[in-house]
């Protein structure tokens, strides 16, 4: 567990066990390993997406046969995959975070130099169900853990993310937290602008001598030019399958040795399933196979340097040696960071849960589109856009449309994507946002078979938080058919109506305040009678006494105004405008039109209308003889009504008008044309 020691010291133990791994002049203070692994906690799950592993997504040549620390401090130097202490998990599942953590601190320290302690904490109680009200949360509580696509999403989106520092929030065994805790927390500047995702072998593991086949000798090369050129790299295996199996360096000194028994299954139902998160430091291709346990052991020397995060009692003070004939999984490493002040001053997104999911198109080009909404008085150009991107090869060209119509999208970047994974774009030509909404749009285009849309879903059990409208994401074939309005909203998508597609824009201030319409004076409008179409307005809008151009400066907004009733007209700032001031008007019924009027006994009258659309009743009036005004006798839901008690041999005038409720109010229409009859 972290406490309990100063960062200068933490480090000169770190430093100290990294020396004493395989050297032959120094003794190691304990005489036993500890290789129990009662009372560890575990916690990888495996991703809900799918990525499969291309052989030779690195150089390899000028690779060493050995990339660990040497015997001399001096040398430490030429050891890229800089580490950081170890911690302990405890029992939680939440090796996941430690692992990404391990790989997140080495890279900055192996290029900048600089070593950071970040908050396992802080993402655990973000990330897990750890309080209700949490809309950031996966359903999986700390023990049941967790994957890098997980720790993205809380790296990379703008709200409740991360990294935070370890000394404001330092690690507990604890579950459950109130958000606002959590959300107090303040998070360091540093984002994560890219991240590869290594893949998965995809070949049969219970087939002879997988570890022989050339798709597994390219996974390990991999691994070893991802810690050359990163540093120390997340990566998962079956911890509980095998044995560790404590030797002896040359010196007499013990080390620790692990395979699991994956190479010796003999059925697909017995593959054990990775289940444990690591953060693999640096390799040996001399490492002996007779440090193995006998039962268990390689056919061929070589193995990699894993530093767990069980603590730094477990193992070679928290390290341990793996070889490489293990069935290594979701290997993957952040590949680029930056600051968020740097990137951005404002950041969209709908992807709060990162990539959960995604959706195979099978055309040429595939185009997916996020449709934003302008925030804040400030005027913001579009400067980059990041997303999920499930195979590498690709090329992904991207479009902003500084307004909400497609039409208007041009190509401002163009991106050859070589890894699977997450990436920032940064755009070639910065695009200033003149609608209340703007559009950013990538088109995927591969010699590949298939291409697939990256999708933030709802999926009991794992992503039950995420949240989606209609009027946010769009999915397409090619940009050419998106501009012309070949696109479709995916919640309007038979079993999509709950996802997003994973793409976030970045924008920045360019120092303008843009003006509110909250004050304007809109004059020029009023009731209307419905007439079987949308009923608009043309009103006049000023500001500080300038009129304001249609278009140009606003845009009108409607709601429920394709019916009878009350509509609201929002007038929102475009351009150099912002905000936005909305006006209510009435939309009337059709005034009825009354069918027939007869009078078949002694002072009755009998009327007949037609139901104007959405007449939800009638109101009848009648100017007796003599009288010059009408007045209101009835009130029904009906079409037609008697009146009584009327003079004999005398004319009468009516008239109808039908009503719409709107709530506690009634929306009149005129009144219908006058007809007339003479009383029996």
């Amino acid at each position: 567990m972290k406490g309990g020691f100063s960062m200068k010291k933490i480090l000169a133990i770190c430093l100290a066990c990294l020396m004493t791994l395989q050297l032959p002049n120094v003794i190691r203070a304990e005489s036993t390993i500890d290789s129990s692994q009662e009372g560890k906690g575990r916690g990888y799950v495996p991703s809900k997406i799918e990525i499969k592993y291309k052989e030779g997504t690195e150089r390899h040549t000028k690779l060493p046969s050995k990339f660990i620390p040497k015997e001399a401090a001096a040398d430490l130097a030429d050891y890229k995959a800089a580490v950081t202490p170890v911690q302990n998990q405890g029992t939680l599942g939440t090796c996941w975070i430690f692992a990404t953590y391990g790989n997140m601190e080495s890279f900055l320290k192996t290029q900048t130099g600089v070593e950071y302690d970040f908050s396992e904490n802080h993402m655990k109680y973000v990330s897990t169900n750890s309080d209700s009200k949490n809309p950031y949360q996966f359903d999986y509580s700390a023990y049941t853990g967790g994957n890098f696509w997980m720790s993205l999403a809380y790296l990379t989106r703008g709200t409740a993310g991360g990294p935070v520092l370890d000394a404001e929030d330092p690690y507990d065994e604890k579950t459950k937290r109130d958000l606002d805790v959590t959300l107090q927390k303040p998070r360091t500047d540093h984002y994560v602008e890219a991240a590869k995702m290594l893949g998965d072998l995809d070949y049969d593991v219970i087939s002879k001598d997988w570890w022989k086949t050339s798709e597994h000798k390219s996974y390990i090369k991999d691994m070893k030019a991802m810690i050359k050129k990163y540093g120390a790299i997340y990566s998962c295996y079956s911890s509980s399958t095998g044995t560790y199996h404590t030797f002896q360096y040359q010196d007499g000194s013990e080390g620790l040795a692990y395979l699991s028994n994956v190479k010796s299954v003999k059925s697909e139902s017995s593959i054990p399933s990775p289940d444990h998160a690591i953060t693999v430091v640096g390799w040996d291709d001399g490492f002996e196979k007779e440090n193995f346990q006998k039962s268990s052991r390689p056919t061929k020397d070589g193995a990699f340097l894993v530093k767990n995060s069980w603590g730094e009692t477990w193992g070679e003070h928290g390290y341990f040696w793996i070889s490489y004939e293990e069935l290594f999984q979701h290997t993957c490493s952040v590949t680029k960071m930056t600051t968020r002040s740097s990137l951005y001053d404002h950041l969209y997104e709908y992807d709060t849960l990162g990539c959960t999911s995604s959706l195979v198109g099978f055309e040429d080009e595939i185009t997916y589109m996020n449709q934003y909404w302008r925030e804040t008085s400030k005027q913001q150009k579009v400067t980059a856009v990041s997303s999920y991107f499930m195979k590498g090869n690709i090329t992904a060209d991207v479009y902003v449309s500084p307004t909400r119509d497609a039409k208007d999208l041009v190509k401002v970047a163009s991106k050859k994507i070589s890894n699977a994974g997450y990436e920032v774009i940064h755009l070639d030509k910065e695009i200033t946002v003149t609608d209340s909404r703007y559009l950013v749009a990538i088109e995927l285009s591969s010699d590949e078979e298939y291409l697939e849309y990256p999708l933030e879903d709802k999926m009991p059990g794992f992503s039950s938080k995420a949240e989606a409208s209609d009027r946010q994401s769009y999915i397409g074939g090619s940009i050419s058919d998106v501009k012309d309005g070949k696109y479709k909203d995916l919640t309007k998508k038979d079993g999509w109506e709950d996802a997003n597609v994973c793409l976030k824009a970045y924008t920045k201030d360019t120092g303008k305040t843009l003006k509110s319409l909250s004050a304007a004076k809109v004059t020029g409008y009023g009731s209307k009678t419905y007439t079987g179409k949308g009923i608009t307005q043309d009103p006049t809008v000023k500001l500080d006494g300038k009129t304001l151009k249609k278009g140009r400066d606003y845009r009108i907004a409607y709601n429920d105004w394709v019916s009878p009733g009350i509509a609201t007209m929002t007038i929102v700032g475009n351009g150099e405008y912002c905000g936005s001031t909305a006006r209510k008007y009435k939309i009337l019924p059709k005034a009825p039109k009354i069918s027939s009027i007869t009078s078949s006994s002694k002072g009755k009258l009998t009327l007949k209308w037609n139901r104007p659309y959405k007449a939800d009743g009638f109101e009848v009036y009648i100017k007796k003889p003599g009288s010059s005004k009408y007045v209101k006798v009835r009130t029904t839901t009906k079409t037609s009504t008697t009146i009584t008690d009327l003079k004999s041999k005398k004319k009468h005038y009516v008239k109808v008008r039908a009503y719409r409720k709107a709530g506690k109010e009634k929306v009149y229409s005129y009144l219908s044309l006058w007809r007339s009859r003479t009383i029996k």
